[in-house]
């Protein structure tokens, strides 16, 4: 089936400028990007988006969904729902919030035959190991057959307070990446200094504190940065392809460059939330803003800011991990649960607060959402551009539009959000992944569960 997007605009790729073009897609490929100046060919199903700019669609490169698991949080209808209705056609889904976690071949069967017929846009996965699978024994062949099966890479933790999904010890660590060298594996790390972090953890709750501060406190730079610089060393020394996930901090980033000019291969990703809140605010509204890594200082956030428009960090995801709200509220920032639920809101963000504030560029725009992550994540040869070929997912958006965000409006099961109340400007008002509309303003989520596509890595 032909479909034609008529009368759009899209980055030319070089700063602000746009060209207005007919998008021209057959079944679930963009066959051609035709000038608006010539004549629109003929097509039964036409969709108009005079006043609207089209970028390709969105990429949330960390998301957790938690089917199957840990549910009662989040799952995988309502998470690809929610992210549609934001503009994303491709989620990349982590391994640790399974049950079983997928850190070998049988979890990652169990991930897809629970979540086959459940997502309304296209997914990929990470694999894991972590300290339990290390300590199991047959993490080595275990990390290959998770590369072989199309998994983007391995997600690994510094610091951990999951049982299904413990941390790695440095010297493990070490193991891990010389490995991920010797097979050309993309590792993913949550990089905090564990010992510090820990010690500073026991201190505070020894001493009656249990406040929001207190979480500041306990993991506050050096925590993050320490944790990253520890990192990058090992990917140096065993040329392994490192990625920091969700990096808060401007001493982080630092970091991480320091040994990126020293021959580490090292990219980064942050989130929203660092470039929007601060600690204060944390203590102001409490644990809806609790998250791991913690949100740092307003000069961070600003810091931050600076290394993504750069292109020091590659792009923005949601790290999207929302609870119940009474775990939220447990009277005790150690018990209270963290995370946030962010993927409706990523792309809304990265338009209203970066494009439409003057922040980045539309070109900058589409990288940050969509073709930096396609590109590093191995899904570059599919997902990420308005080319004949690729698959054909979009996101429109009037960017004129002005809006107010509500968290019980969103499609995830977690609707608290830091952002309630905040207004933005920039409004998706379609989402097409393959070819199909699966999310329409006014409309809602048009695609059935087990529409989307399990994308392995290439």
């Amino acid at each position: 089936m032909m479909t034609l997007v008529a009368n759009a605009r899209i980055s030319s790729g070089e700063g602000n400028e746009t060209r207005s073009v007919h998008i021209l897609m057959d079944g679930d490929t963009f066959r051609q990007v035709i000038p608006a100046s010539d004549p629109l060919p003929r097509c039964r199903n036409v969709i108009d988006a005079s006043g609207l700019i089209a970028v390709p669609g969105g990429i949330d490169a960390h998301v957790h969904f938690n089917t199957p698991g840990y549910t009662e949080h989040e799952d995988f209808i309502l998470g690809s729902m929610s992210a549609a209705a934001g503009g994303i056609t491709c989620v990349v889904d982590m391994p640790d919030t399974s049950v079983p976690p997928v850190t070998d071949r049988a979890g990652l069967y169990a991930k897809l035959k629970a979540i086959g017929e459940m997502s309304v846009i296209d997914f990929a996965l990470w694999g894991g190991v972590s300290g339990n699978s290390f300590r199991a024994g047959a993490w080595r062949s275990q990390m290959k057959t998770l590369k072989h099966e199309g998994v983007v890479g391995v997600k690994c933790y510094m610091l951990s307070s999951m049982r299904t999904f413990e941390h790695l010890l440095p010297l493990e660590l070490l193991e891990v990446m010389r490995r991920a060298g010797e097979i050309g594996q993309l590792v993913a790390i949550h990089a905090e200094d564990r010992e510090r972090a820990q010690k500073l953890t026991a201190g505070m709750a020894t001493s009656g504190k249990r406040d929001a501060a207190a979480y500041y406190e306990s993991r506050k730079d050096p925590v993050e940065a320490d944790g990253i610089r520890q990192a990058a060393r090992i990917a140096k020394e065993t040329a392994c392809q490192l990625h920091i996930v969700h990096v808060g901090s401007a001493a982080g980033a630092k970091a991480a460059l320091e040994m990126r000019a020293k021959g580490a291969l090292i990219t980064m990703e942050t989130c929203p939330h660092y470039l929007a809140f601060s600690h204060d605010q944390m203590e102001e509204r409490g644990s809806v803003l609790k998250t791991s890594p913690v949100i740092k200082t307003r000069q961070d956030a600003e810091a931050l800011w600076g290394h993504l428009i750069s292109g020091d960090i590659a792009y923005l995801a949601s790290d999207h991990a929302p609870c119940r709200p009474e775990e939220k509220a447990t009277g005790s920032i150690w018990t209270d649960y963290s995370g946030i639920s962010g993927t409706q809101l990523l792309m809304p963000f990265a338009i209203s607060e970066g494009y439409s504030k003057g922040r980045i560029t539309l070109a900058r725009l589409v990288e940050i959402t969509s073709s930096a992550a396609a590109a590093r994540l191995g899904l570059g040869d599919r997902k990420g551009a308005i080319a004949p070929g690729m698959d054909a997912d979009l996101a429109l958006f009037d960017p004129k539009r002005k809006w107010t965000v509500r968290g019980g409006e969103f499609l995830s099961k977690g609707k608290q959000t830091p952002f309630e109340g905040a207004e933005f400007t920039g409004r998706i008002v379609r989402t097409i992944c393959r070819g199909s509309t699966v999310f329409e303003e006014g409309r809602g989520v048009t695609a059935q569960p087990g529409y989307g596509n399990f994308v392995r890595r290439r």
